[in-house]
């Protein structure tokens, strides 16, 4: 399986165009520049450089917090990518202008900065235009394999995992098995390199059951030294979605993700940049957070700080702090499920704490001692994991790695009310404990950003109905089928 190369290849991509963006960003300054002093630029250059860096990082945050390298943003028009990369441009000279006029730097003035402006927002339109080019024109061909009736089901699920660059081509039969319900059949496994190249098929599904095959096996080494992605199903939502659907799940995938985080990363990157990160937010957020105790107190009677027992990583308990959005009797009755801002338990003052994640500044302190990390699945309470991991596979899992204070279910995923919210979140943690790096990290964080200043998460909640109509009809007809499979009459021998 060419999976953890595919899933490199979907980050490349975004840290490439990310940092082709910062670049065109500076050029399009220090162009500026050039045109503005001619042969006395060199010294405002070198007054400036560490300035117009900070503004060209600026411009790539800001363009990924809109969602500008997403496989997604295929949906925004040219006119709409224009407009929000106008506002990026702008927060990007905001920023160079507000850093150089101070003492120690020499001020570019306001031609520089208008004729720099426009310079490194045409670099960045001319990128971004390609960019959309790309997006909609990209297209892979997509073969399934089928060898019992159960992978003939699985093909349903395909259309319904958000794969709008993958086209099934079709479906190609193995160990004489005859499709039964799909309409296009590419022919036979034993012919699989010709159907391949027949068809330009730039990717093979299987499912996991086709891997034991050694025969089979041995084509799919062929096709991937000759290029082609070989993969099942799980793997493919890996990839496009970046989650792990938990119907899919097996022994197998969990063993192998757990080798895949670096330990390196864990112990001691990771975990430099949590003091780093969590220091430098206790001291810029301080002021907010004064100001928020103060509307706690004086708008609900009742303690400033929330106190509650959660579960760090390998199920240690510590006691997490957050600022009270709720009515002190809000848990009068046993703990329950919060119904997000809708909940009407949560005070005025609470509702607005919650939507812009304020309520959880005080959880920097958790990831300054090392109880939590910044970027992690979320801490639950014991009594909720017990009763969710008796009724969600795998639920145990996600102790496995530092919880954190935001994570990438958190910022794909709107708050959970149910068990099936649950469910899915982890399907996110899941991704997220196999793939952590520093990158995957920064990302969530400017993700979280975009969370805060959207006051809340919106998108991807009708791409997960339709994902979950699928799956649950999928699981209908398996259930079936199995059934169907199972009850075969019995000759009874006679006596």
């Amino acid at each position: 399986m060419n999976t953890n190369g595919n899933l490199r290849k979907h980050w490349l991509h975004i840290s490439y165009h990310f940092a082709l963006d910062a670049v065109l960003f500076y050029a399009g300054l220090l162009f500026g520049i050039w045109l503005r002093f001619g042969d006395e630029s060199a010294g405002a250059i070198f007054a400036n450089w560490p300035f117009v860096i900070c503004g060209s990082l600026m411009f790539s945050a800001s363009t990924y917090i809109f969602g500008l390298y997403s496989t997604h943003s295929a949906n925004k028009g040219i006119f709409k990518r224009a407009l929000i990369l106008a506002l990026c441009d702008l927060l990007a000279i905001g920023l160079v202008i507000a850093v150089t006029y101070v003492d120690f730097a020499r001020p570019l003035g306001r031609g520089v900065m208008l004729l720099g402006g426009i310079l490194s927002y045409a670099f960045a339109f001319a990128h971004h235009v390609f960019i959309l080019h790309f997006l909609r024109n990209y297209r892979e061909r997509v073969a399934y394999i089928i060898t019992c009736s159960f992978d003939e089901l699985e093909t349903r699920l395909f259309n319904s995992f958000g794969g709008q660059h993958l086209e099934l081509a079709g479906v190609i039969e193995y160990n004489g098995y005859k499709a039964q319900n799909c309409a296009n059949v590419l022919g036979k496994a034993t012919d699989l390199a010709e159907i391949v190249r027949r068809e330009k098929i730039s990717r093979v599904l299987c499912t996991n059951k086709s891997f034991s095959d050694a025969a089979l096996c041995r084509q799919f080494c062929q096709l991937r030294y000759s290029g082609v992605t070989v993969m099942p199903l799980i793997c493919l939502c890996e990839e496009i979605d970046q989650y792990v659907p938990i119907e899919l799940l097996t022994s197998e995938w969990l063993l192998n993700a757990s080798g895949e985080p670096h330990l390196l990363y864990i112990k001691k990157i990771k975990r430099l940049f949590d003091i780093v990160v969590s220091a430098t937010g206790i001291v810029f957020s301080f002021p907010l957070l004064l100001l928020a105790m103060f509307a706690v107190k004086i708008s609900s009677p009742g303690p400033v700080f929330y106190r509650q027992t959660r579960c760090g990583r390998f199920g240690r308990q510590f006691q997490i702090t957050k600022l009270r959005t709720m009515r002190t009797d809000a848990e009068a009755n046993g703990a329950v499920w919060c119904n997000g801002n809708d909940d009407p338990r949560i005070t005025p003052v609470g509702r607005l704490l919650r939507k812009y994640r304020i309520d959880e500044i005080p959880q920097l302190i958790h990831v300054f001692a090392g109880d939590m990390s910044f970027v992690g699945p979320r801490p639950e309470r014991p009594e909720m994991i017990e009763m969710l991991a008796k009724q969600i596979p795998f639920y145990h899992e996600r102790l496995m790695v530092q919880p954190g204070i935001t994570g990438w279910a958190q910022v794909n995923y709107p708050y959970g009310s149910s068990i099936d919210d649950a469910r899915r979140k982890l399907e996110y943690d899941l991704y997220y404990m196999k793939h952590m790096s520093l990158f995957l990290d920064i990302f969530i964080l400017l993700d979280t950003v975009r969370i805060i200043l959207c006051g809340g998460v919106n998108r991807g909640v009708e791409k997960q109905s339709s994902r979950r109509e699928a799956m649950e009809e999928w699981q209908r007809l398996t259930t079936e089928t199995e059934t169907a499979t199972t009850l075969v009459p019995i000759k009874l021998k006679s006596a």
